[in-house]
């Protein structure tokens, strides 16, 4: 069982926040130990209330549960829908069984899959892009906020104060108290790598989709003195401009100089020498690289790779030749870095072969067809670790000077 945080985060604004130390693997791909959140937002008007967003699916039950201490659910006007992922929206069909009186309010699209995925009809209208609902002395401005990250998306302005931002701005981690200005120094590092992770992880395929957003909700000239999303911590004050600066970077793709990360698989050592050696000479360039390994011994972690990958300037690719092919750990690594990573990035890819090579030209073609061009290959039998020394001596200055 995790741990339940209600708390008050604006003017008659409040969060019942659900702190997830379950779910190991984040949507069943994502290894997540430092946990999630679940955050559900309630604002008290004169004319009733206005639920923003549930909890995940599993915790139907407990929802409903833990909100009927706070408030009375018959009081409950609006439900406002802003993404239909089931972490978010799972917690629907309990909220009107207790109140079928609900309107729920949504983009367009939200309606079939409420009826779908939860078998229920309910008192549906949507909201347009810009539209604005006056109750109890709030406006409530929706904006369209396509693919962050599902087409149906929508985020709330509660005017003259508070964004809502569901999937967007979020982040892993449970943290220790609600607001990011409320934080020690060292775990405002940790939430900043946490909102990384999640962004690569979850948002990263739909990262032009980022900038396009952020221009657009900027255009409107808001007043917005806190970002609060669906997972993880909150943001007012300074911290929300600079949230907003850390997500356009991410969703432009920069990149971290100097950044290098290695992957790398090896089924029976001779790989594993050479990344030895790769390491060994960046050193004298003054890189750590982050070093992920897939061999015998040892599984990196598929989420923290994609993480460092993000914002990898450079990126070394070393793998075993399997079956004439690539090695099916390493092709699924390569797949999940085109799906979730920018191609601006210095790519080295490192091949092994026993009796054939094919790996290397297999990921040059794949890397090369998805928009990657700054790459260079390296193609070896297992057992030549001197030349290839050489070779990296030869290849890694050059890939380190493309700035």
């Amino acid at each position: 069982m995790g741990d339940i945080v209600y708390s008050r985060v604006g003017d008659n604004l409040y969060m019942l926040q659900y702190r997830d130390y379950e779910t190991r693997y984040f949507e069943g791909l994502w290894h997540i130990p430092e946990g999630v959140t679940y955050n559900s937002f309630i604002l008290e008007t004169r004319e009733g209330l206005v639920v923003f967003d549930t909890w995940k699916r599993s915790l139907r039950g407990l929802f409903i549960e833990e909100f009927s201490k706070h408030f009375d659910v018959r009081d409950v006007k609006y439900l406002v829908v802003h993404h239909m992922e089931p972490d978010h929206s799972g917690s629907i069909p309990y909220l009107l069984a207790s109140n079928p009186e609900v309107t729920v309010l949504g983009h367009v699209l939200s309606k079939g899959m409420i009826e779908s995925f939860y078998q229920v009809k309910p008192r549906f209208q949507p909201v347009k892009d810009g539209e604005v609902l006056q109750i109890g002395g709030y406006r409530l401005r929706f904006f369209h906020t396509p693919w962050l990250h599902w087409p149906e998306t929508i985020m709330t302005y509660v005017e003259e104060e508070t964004l809502l931002t569901c999937d967007a701005f979020g982040s892993y981690g449970v943290p220790s108290r609600v607001f990011h200005d409320q934080l020690s120094v060292e775990e405002k590092e940790r939430f900043s790598r946490y909102m990384v992770k999640y962004f690569a992880n979850v948002i990263g395929h739909f990262r032009e989709w980022v900038v396009k957003n952020i221009e657009k909700v900027s255009q409107e000239n808001l007043n917005i003195s806190a970002i609060l999303p669906a997972h993880g911590v909150l943001y007012r004050g300074d911290s929300v401009r600079e949230v907003v600066e850390k997500y356009r970077s991410l969703g432009a793709g920069g990149t971290v100089p100097g950044k290098t990360v290695i992957a790398y698989t090896s089924m029976y050592g001779f790989v594993s020498e050479v990344v030895d050696d790769a390491v060994s000479l960046l050193d004298k360039y003054g890189i750590k690289p982050s070093v992920y390994g897939f061999t015998d011994r040892e599984r990196a972690d598929f989420s923290e790779l994609i993480a460092d990958a993000y914002q990898a300037e450079n990126l070394i690719i070393a793998t075993s030749t399997y079956e004439a092919r690539t090695f099916p750990l390493m092709k699924e690594v390569v797949e999940l870095i085109i799906e979730k990573t920018p191609v601006n990035k210095n790519v080295l890819v490192i091949a092994l072969y026993g009796w054939g090579g094919k790996a290397g030209a297999e990921l040059e073609e794949l890397l090369t067809k998805n928009g990657f061009r700054k790459l260079e290959v390296i193609e070896f039998r297992a057992g030549q670790r001197e030349n290839v020394r050489k070779e990296l001596e030869d290849r890694l200055p050059r890939l380190l000077s493309r700035r």
